[in-house]
Parts: structure tokens; C-alpha cells; sequence
């Protein structure tokens, strides 16, 4: 349970976070770091040079896609060297003023000690969020990816509109396991809340919102995959699509489907757990269907082999098929490496053909192999009163 902070330190924290804005505005404005001196010199020099370091990036990416904020409101950064944390008495102290600290109580969870235990902590920012405040800590680790072909079982990710994500396993045994359905309904409920406020708090309460959605669903995804032996997720290839439709509310929510944002959490949260992530072609997986490889019929939310004659959930079988085609891109290397099937391309017979359109390729950005890599995450401690 978190303690209630004093009003001595909330007015410290309050007047740091509004000494680190001046001195951000200021630095985007073109000040220097010795002009930055002369106003804040009753405060500690880390400050201004956080704050000008933070302008300076921000402004490059201002000038580099031309689009000017309407208002700057950044938070205070941190460096290893502005603050101590102390987990035995779960305090953190942060330099304040010259021979004068800032101390306050952190309250951390066991996962999220766990975490900080395992990896390098880097730096943090100091954050206010509904009239609380909480510590951001940016932690840093070195994790070795499997390779591609050591991997076991293949999870596909279908990412859509009435579902907003469908994960399906693959198994050594070519078989696959029940599918995990991520409802849409309050995705869509919030982007129609947002077609009618005017507000700019509602808004940005509704895009928080939407914000928890996509981590939460991320996180289930990289839990349902670790719970397999060796996984990998598979994710599409996203491109261009088009909202020009006659319906303003179905091109509304495909303005604000955030699927590139849902592949960035889930990649770098899988990645944090050792679990790589590819990218393949999506092309025609919803057409056709997993079991036979024929192409069939899709009504509404339901799939139709002409062929066999099977009923799928089409999104399911879209995160089916996906699975497969990553499959068969693993199948026909070692078939060129080797001259011979794998175990897993003799075993997927049970669920028919593996061969697909000849659309699959990995993309090679953000899809090339890795083995060791750097990963970072954020964790949030909530801060209390340091008495």
C-alpha cells in the first residue's frame, strides 16, 4: 500500500518537473547549456543538461517529419548518476538541489524485482499520471534468440477488426492447438466514443485506454506462446490498405487500427523473453483453407472450404495458415540445405498440405535472424512519501 506524499515533497517534485520544462523549452528554442546555467544556478547542473539533451533529439525529429507539437510537455530524465535507489528500504533518491536530495519510497512487485534483478538499469523519468507520480526505469539485458530452425512450435498471429488478435499453435506434431480469441468489441466501442468527443481530456483518456488494450493483449499473446516447448511467433507482413470505403464508421476504425503499434509490443515483450519474432506474407491466408490448401469461401466471420467442405472461424484459420507458411519457408530451406523433407513438413499431413500461394517470404527488416541482442522495457514504480 502506497504512502499518501507530503506536501513539502510534492511541491519539490512539482517545481522539478517545472524546472526540467523550462530548460527543455528553452533548449528547443536554441539556448545553450551555459545561457541554461545562468537561470536554473540554484539547482543542480543535471537538469538543464537532461533537459537540452532531450530538446535537442526532439527537435531533430520535429525538423525530420515537420510536425510542430502544439504543446511541449516532456518528462524529467534521470541518469544514473542523478539518482540511488535503494531496494532494501525501497527508497529512491534523486538529486534535487546541490547537497540536497529528493527522497522518496518506491513500491515495486516481486515480478517486477524479478525483472530488475535479471538486467542493467539504465536510466529513468520521472512521471506524473492522474495526479500521482511514478518512476519510470528503463532497464537493458542481452538475450540469446534461438535459431529459426531450432524452434519447436509456431504460433501465428492474425491481426483484425472484429478480433484484434488471433494466436494459433502449431506443434512438432503438425497438429494444432484451440485458438486464442482477443475480442474487438471494446476497441470498436472506444473509436466510436472518439468519432463524437470534443474534449481533449476524454480523448486522451479513451486513447490511454486503448493503450492498456493493446499491452494487455500483447502480453497474452507471449504468455500463450512461452507455455509451449521452443516457440516462435509469427507475425504478418504489414502494407498499405485502403479506408475509402462508403462507410465513414468502417473506415473510421481502419484509420484507427493500431496494428503496427500491437506487432511493436508484442515483438519487443516476446524478445525480452527470449522468444523470437518473424515476419511472412499474409497474402491469401484468409482465402485459403489450412487443413487441405483449397481455396475457399469467407461469409462474415466464417470460413468455407469448397473443397472439404470445412467451417473455420476465418480469422483462426488466417493465424493457422500463418503458421504454415512459416513452416514452409523452414521446410523448403532445409529441403535446398539437404535435399530432404524435415520430420515436421512428413508430420503436418495430419492438418494437410503445407504448400500455400508462392507469396511467403520473411521480411527482412525487421523478420532478419538474430542470435544475441540487447533488449530494453520500462518498468513503472509507483512513488510515495520517503518518511
Amino acid at each position: 500500500m502506497t504512502s499518501m506524499i507530503t506536501v513539502d515533497e510534492v511541491i519539490k517534485i512539482e517545481e522539478l518537473i517545472e524546472v526540467y520544462s523550462e530548460a527543455f523549452r528553452l533548449g528547443y528554442a536554441g539556448y545553450s547549456y551555459q545561457e541554461l546555467r545562468q537561470i536554473h544556478q540554484p539547482y543542480n547542473s543535471q537538469i538543464d543538461a537532461n533537459a537540452l539533451y532531450d530538446a535537442r533529439n526532439f527537435r531533430k525529429v520535429v525538423l525530420k517529419v515537420h510536425n510542430y507539437p502544439r504543446k511541449l510537455n516532456p518528462k524529467p530524465l534521470l541518469r544514473m548518476q542523478d539518482f540511488t535507489l535503494n531496494f532494501m528500504n525501497n527508497k529512491v533518491s534523486i538529486i534535487y538541489k546541490p547537497k540536497n536530495r529528493l527522497v522518496l519510497s518506491i513500491f515495486p512487485t516481486e515480478k517486477q524485482l524479478k525483472e530488475i534483478s535479471q538486467a542493467i538499469t539504465k536510466g529513468a523519468r520521472l512521471i506524473k499520471k492522474n495526479d500521482k507520480y511514478f518512476l519510470n526505469l528503463t532497464l537493458e539485458k542481452e538475450v540469446q534468440l534461438p535459431r529459426w530452425e531450432e524452434c519447436e512450435t509456431i504460433v501465428g498471429v492474425d491481426i483484425g477488426v472484429n478480433y484484434i488478435a488471433v494466436c494459433s499453435a502449431l506443434l512438432p506434431n503438425g497438429r494444432f492447438t484451440n485458438p486464442l480469441f482477443f475480442h474487438g468489441g471494446e476497441w470498436k466501442h472506444l473509436c466510436d466514443r472518439k468519432r463524437k468527443i470534443t474534449s481533449f481530456k476524454e480523448f486522451k483518456h479513451i486513447t490511454n485506454r486503448q493503450h492498456e488494450i493493446l499491452h494487455t493483449v500483447a502480453k497474452r499473446i507471449v504468455e500463450y506462446a512461452k507455455q509451449f516447448p521452443k516457440p516462435i511467433i509469427v507475425l504478418e507482413r504489414l502494407g498499405r490498405f485502403s479506408n475509402s470505403t462508403w462507410n465513414k464508421r468502417w473506415n473510421f476504425l481502419l484509420g484507427n487500427w493500431a496494428r503496427r503499434k500491437l506487432q511493436y509490443v508484442v515483438e519487443y515483450k516476446a524478445k525480452w523473453e527470449g522468444i523470437p519474432v518473424v515476419y511472412v506474407n499474409s497474402a491469401y491466408t484468409s482465402l485459403y483453407c489450412h487443413y487441405c490448401g483449397s481455396r475457399g469461401g469467407r461469409n462474415g466471420v466464417i470460413f468455407k472450404c469448397s473443397k472439404c467442405g470445412r467451417q473455420y472461424n476465418a480469422d483462426a484459420n488466417a493465424s493457422m495458415n500463418i503458421a504454415k507458411r512459416f513452416r514452409q519457408l523452414l521446410d523448403d530451406a532445409t529441403k535446398r540445405m539437404t535435399g530432404e523433407h524435415s520430420q515436421a513438413d512428413l508430420s503436418s499431413a495430419w492438418e494437410g498440405e503445407t504448400c500455400l500461394p508462392a507469396q511467403t517470404h520473411v521480411q527482412p527488416r525487421n523478420g532478419r535472424q538474430m542470435n544475441g541482442m540487447m533488449v530494453t522495457r520500462t518498468v513503472s514504480l509507483p512513488l510515495g512519501s520517503g518518511r
